[in-house]
Formats: structure tokens, C-alpha cells, sequence
């Protein structure tokens, strides 16, 4: 099967990129013609209604419209998946447009991804650096990464793929091990902390690989844990909301067919770019 042919035969805009396949569509109305139990892995993030310019995508949204949408996608994502399948999910807490409380959007989406039959496995913090600077509430430094498995007896988890080193090196103990479980919380920015950190791409890395178009991007290395941790070689990874590309990167990176839709088709040529010509980088250098 070639990676076109994970999407309807008729799904319009179809681009095949080195082992990779995306569409420009409505990631719901492609999900429900996609073929039952064909993506070993789901990650993504969606709009967190912040009014960023996403395009053709409205960002200015109701928590309810919110909540709605990620149920949608929730729902036709189940059958896509195979049955020791993973649904990752990137969000974020944040401010109330009027009252300014600040909303969990992962206990929305817990709820959300319960009732179309998920189970959590992890709650993963993202802790990053470059964002905000507060004046009357503490900075927001992370995210949450919500793990759901469709078959809580049954998902891949392949942990020494993602095996971390020791801290004490000469521990008699540890002999015949290969490293640490990365545990919940991560740092990519001390190898030897287990704490999930990941510096976001800032504005002059934006620059530096022409991709300025899109206000939010993950970073390579953290896809590539996820991809890692819940995937074998040769197997799929999907991104329903796309973006710039990056878990297509990853999953060229690391030997994965990557599938991904994306509503706006100006970001198109920015995604066949990235595929093509990103290699196995350093961000953060």
C-alpha cells in the first residue's frame, strides 16, 4: 500500500513527500474514510482558542465549540487506530477570553476522550522556558500531553527505545541495565534529568528554517520520543492537525510512514519543504 493510499481514493489534494503522505481537508471528514485500524499512532495539537492566525482555521471559539471539535476528532480517530493503537494529545491551560481563569483544557479533554472510549495512560508535562512573562499570576511554563490508549490491556509501549542514562554511574545495581524510564515529566535539556523539557521553537529558529507562517510549532526531538515510545519502523503516524509539519519530520527521522491533514493549503509548500530538506537537527544549538 503506498502512503496515498491510507486516505480515500477520492480525497482531493493529496501530497506524497518521501515516505510521507498529507492532505489539505477537514481532518474529521478525512478520518471517517480513512481504512479501519490502518495508524499505529495519533499525535497532535490542536487550537487552543488563543485568536492565533492559523488561516483558514477560526481560533476565537467558545469552550464549547472547543469541546466539540476534539470530541469530533476523538470519535472518528477510534476506528483509524489500531486496536493496540495511542492517541496523543498536546494542550494547554489557558485564559478565559472574559474572566481571565485559567481553564485546563486537558480535564476537558480527559472527559472528552473518556466517553468515546480511551483510556489514559499518562498525563505528560511539556515544561518549556520561552513563553510567558506574568504580572498577576505565576508564568505558564508547560503543557500537558495526554497519553490515551484505545485498549488499556493492549498498546504499544516500548520504553528501552526511550531509555535515559543514570545518574549514578558506578551503582553496582545498575549493571546490566540500559537507563532510566523517562517517567512523566521530561528534560531534554539536561540528558540526564528525567523531566520533560523542550524549549518551543522560537521566532529566530522559525526564521531560520522558513517556516515564520505558523504561530505554534512543536519541537522535533519531543514527536520523536512519542513516535519512539508507541511505534515500531515502517508502522503509521497521523497528525489530524498538522501545522507545519513537524511530526512528519519525525517519523521521516526515525523510519515511520507519517500522514497528517491540514485545513489551510498555504501551509502546503511549507510542509513538502520541511519533509525534504529538515534533517535530523538540533533546534536549540
Amino acid at each position: 500500500m503506498q502512503n496515498k493510499d491510507y486516505f480515500n481514493i477520492n480525497q482531493p489534494n493529496i501530497y506524497q513527500v518521501q515516505d510521507c503522505c498529507f492532505t489539505i481537508a477537514d481532518c474529521i471528514e478525512t478520518l471517517n474514510n480513512m481504512p479501519k485500524k490502518s495508524v499505529n499512532t495519533i499525535v497532535t495539537s490542536p487550537p487552543y482558542n488563543l485568536n492565533k492566525k492559523y488561516g483558514k482555521y477560526d481560533d476565537n471559539r467558545t469552550f464549547e465549540e472547543w469541546e466539540n471539535l476534539i470530541d469530533r476528532v476523538a470519535n472518528s480517530a477510534f476506528d483509524v487506530l489500531t486496536d493496540n493503537g495511542s492517541f496523543l494529545l498536546n494542550v494547554s491551560p489557558i485564559p478565559d477570553k472574559k474572566t481571565k481563569e485559567i481553564v485546563p483544557l486537558d480535564a476537558i479533554a480527559y472527559f472528552v476522550f473518556k466517553r468515546n472510549d480511551y483510556a489514559l495512560r499518562n498525563s505528560i508535562v511539556w515544561h518549556f522556558n520561552n513563553m510567558q512573562n506574568c504580572v498577576n499570576r505565576l508564568s505558564g511554563r508547560w503543557e500537558a500531553i495526554l497519553w490515551f490508549v484505545k485498549d488499556i490491556n493492549n498498546y504499544q509501549f516500548n520504553l528501552e527505545d526511550i531509555r535515559i542514562p543514570y545518574i549514578t554511574k558506578n551503582d553496582k545495581r545498575l549493571v546490566g541495565g540500559t537507563g532510566r524510564n523517562p517517567t512523566d515529566t521530561w528534560n531534554f535539556d539536561i540528558p540526564e534529568s528525567d523531566f520533560w523539557y523542550f524549549d518551543r521553537v522560537n521566532n529566530m529558529t522559525k526564521n531560520k528554517l522558513g517556516i515564520e507562517e505558523h504561530p505554534c510549532i512543536f519541537p522535533v526531538p519531543m514527536i520523536e520520543r512519542i513516535i519512539k515510545m508507541t511505534t515500531q519502523k515502517g508502522e503509521v503516524v497521523l497528525d489530524p492537525f498538522l501545522g507545519s509539519g513537524t511530526t512528519l519530520v519525525a517519523a521521516q527521522n526515525l523510519k515511520r510512514i507519517g500522514l497528517g491533514m491540514e485545513l489551510d493549503e498555504k501551509f502546503a509548500p511549507i510542509i513538502k519543504q520541511r519533509v525534504e530538506k529538515e534533517s535530523k537537527i538540533d533546534l536549540f544549538l
